[in-house]
């Protein structure tokens, strides 16, 4: 009783003072009915790809120190100089897991080089030992050295303690990496982490669930049972991607993947789903807690895999989100429209990354069920959301307080504005072009005035692109694709919005995409008519075949998969015939595209460098 009147008094005080809390920031606007609108502009694509590039310059420019490293590398939140505060939980994964769908929605380059720089130092920097019980498992925290970016342990067990659902979210995220850049050692270290996770889970039960929330990795033990969060959490959904993701490319201990991902799920549908009991997520919450980011990921990922969940995949998704309303929804904001959403249990404080991630996954809700009676709710959580983003980019926690948190303001904020983006496109920008979705990875995108090119890691992928214009023509592997009416097969479909419209892309044989405005894009890809390379993958030599001789001298340049140029040539066309032989062997392995230009055409080609 006593509690309960607790948090009476804790939602009355938030409901006093919502208005003023909000307005942290930019003055509160309102329709003619009083409820929250967007504080940059009523349109909603306009205003969240604004907030979007704020976010993104502020994170790309945030200071260094400690050997010139950023200060999200060693600190949870953001501040004039390194305040020694450690590394928030699932800091970097997040991070990496935000940066590579804005990628393919922006095409800067500058995404991929920073994923790299996060993910290179981080796996140098947190390992556990080979012979550890979880070996080379990565360290969630810079514990001992709280200024510098060496982590070897938790936020308050110390030094040698790991977080094994923190460690399957920066496996899940070395996979798309690795497939973005063809680097092998995230492929590897990913697949060693998933075998690890594969072999030590169990069965759970009510009281405890598959994994436990920290573990010593180097010798296995589990912390004291009080507190008993330490042995309880629900945050599966990366493990369960990680599986699902190593399967598709057939690495790893496919067999043990299964046995894991059916007892995780099992314990899902038994458990947490049952007593609403979704556990610890915060690394420095020494307490039971209940965490949005576990219960919503849940729903999010049940959406996902409808038909391979069940029959009762709306029932489950639903009941999580009506849940998550009702034991975590703040009514501070009652008087906007807008239903803000706590992020704990025990901590409660509403926040725009939880609040974005259950709009997002509400629009996700309604796309698939047609079920649009939360929709405008949806639209008003992002809207609110964005309230917390400054005019420089600065992205705080919460109203109430101003701290600014590298995890709630950019990894764990973007992704959810363009996963809402992906399941409502009217919501993205009208006036300029974006690929909002792809059901492979966009391994290289290229965004010009009247031409798109793009690739996926997979050559069998579907995209959603939100244009400002119907284009001309959409190539797959250099080859025409139909117009459709709806994608049963491979070609491409346009539905037209006031302005601008949606493109629909399904292509089943061929990783690079083209399309197009106008004639004058030429571009030749792994199957097309103008160039080919061979041998690809390459070792020492890669041979350019031209079946149509140019008219003119040819330049060539190798870009990496990080977008920076590595070599340059210009072939005079008197000297070759149809054929130039280009020397590779002193490029590293991964994925290169080779850009060919002459005055009467223009391509672009992949090409695989192996050592």
């Amino acid at each position: 009783m006593q509690k309960h009147l607790f948090c009476i008094l804790i939602f009355f005080l938030l409901s006093f003072s919502g208005k003023a809390q909000l307005s942290v920031y930019h003055p509160i606007q309102k329709d003619i009915n009083g409820n929250l609108v967007h504080w940059y502009n009523p349109n909603h694509g306009t205003s969240y790809d604004h907030c979007l590039e704020l976010v993104w310059n502020f994170w790309k420019n945030v200071d260094t120190c400690c050997g010139g490293h950023k200060f999200y590398m060693m600190d949870h939140s953001h501040n004039a100089t390194i305040s020694g505060n450690k590394l928030g939980g699932d800091q970097l994964a997040m991070a990496l897991s935000s940066w590579s769908l804005y990628y393919a929605y922006t095409g800067d380059t500058d995404l991929i080089k920073n994923m790299v720089y996060i993910a290179d130092h981080y796996i140098t920097h947190s390992l556990s030992n080979s012979f550890d019980a979880w070996p080379n498992f990565p360290y969630p925290c810079n514990y001992t050295y709280t200024t510098l970016p060496l982590y070897d342990g938790d936020f308050l067990l110390g030094a040698g303690w790991t977080q094994p659902d923190k460690a399957g979210s920066f496996a899940n995220e070395l996979v798309t990496l690795y497939k973005i850049t063809g680097k092998n050692n995230y492929l590897q270290l990913a697949v060693g982490i998933a075998n690890t996770l594969a072999d030590k889970v169990q069965p759970g039960n009510v009281a405890t669930s598959p994994y436990p929330f920290k573990v010593n990795a180097g010798d296995g033990s589990l912390p004291p049972s009080v507190p008993a969060t330490w042995h309880y959490t629900a945050s599966l959904v990366p493990i369960l991607r990680l599986f699902e993701n190593l399967k598709k490319l057939n690495q790893g201990n496919i067999v043990q993947y299964d046995t894991a991902t059916a007892k995780i799920i099992r314990w899902v549908k038994t458990y947490p789903l049952q007593t609403n009991e979704w556990g610890s997520f915060f690394e420095n919450i020494a307490v039971p807690s209940n965490t949005e980011i576990n219960s919503v990921s849940m729903a999010w990922y049940i959406l996902e895999h409808n038909s391979s969940w069940g029959n009762t995949w709306q029932q489950d998704s639903r009941s999580i989100l009506d849940w998550t309303l009702s034991a975590l929804g703040s009514h501070a904001y009652d008087t906007l429209g807008v239903t803000a959403i706590f992020e704990q249990s025990v901590d409660l404080k509403e926040a725009g990354s939880h609040t974005s991630r259950l709009a997002a996954t509400e629009l996700l809700y309604s796309k698939l069920t047609g079920d649009t009676s939360r929709r405008v709710q949806a639209l008003r959580q992002l809207d609110w959301s964005n309230y917390l983003c400054d005019f420089d980019g600065k992205v705080r926690f919460t109203p109430p307080s101003g701290t600014v948190w590298y995890t709630d303001g950019y990894g764990d904020y973007v992704k959810h504005f363009l996963r809402a983006m992906a399941a409502y496109p009217i919501v993205a920008p009208d006036s300029s072009n974006h690929l909002l979705e792809s059901s492979s990875v966009i391994t290289y995108m290229q965004y010009l005035p009247y031409e798109i090119h793009y690739n996926s890691y997979d050559d069998s992928s579907t995209e959603t692109l939100r244009l400002a214009s119907k284009p001309l023509e959409v190539k797959a592997g250099g080859v025409s694709l139909n117009e459709l009416g709806s994608l049963i097969s491979e070609g491409w479909t346009w539905t037209p919005y006031p302005l601008g419209g949606v493109l629909k892309v399904r292509h089943d044989n061929a990783a690079g995409i083209d399309i197009l405005w106008a004639g004058t894009g030429i571009r030749a890809n792994d199957d097309g008519k103008l160039i080919e390379l061979f041998p690809n993958p390459a070792t020492e030599q890669v041979g350019i075949h031209f079946t149509s001789k140019p008219i003119d001298d040819v330049k060539i340049e190798i870009i990496n998969a990080t977008g920076e140029k590595v070599k340059e040539l210009t072939a005079n066309v008197s000297s070759f015939s149809n054929r130039v032989q280009l020397n590779v062997s002193d490029l590293q392995s991964g994925i290169y595209f080779l850009h060919i230009s002459s005055v009467n055409f223009s391509a672009s080609k992949k090409l695989v460098v192996t050592k």
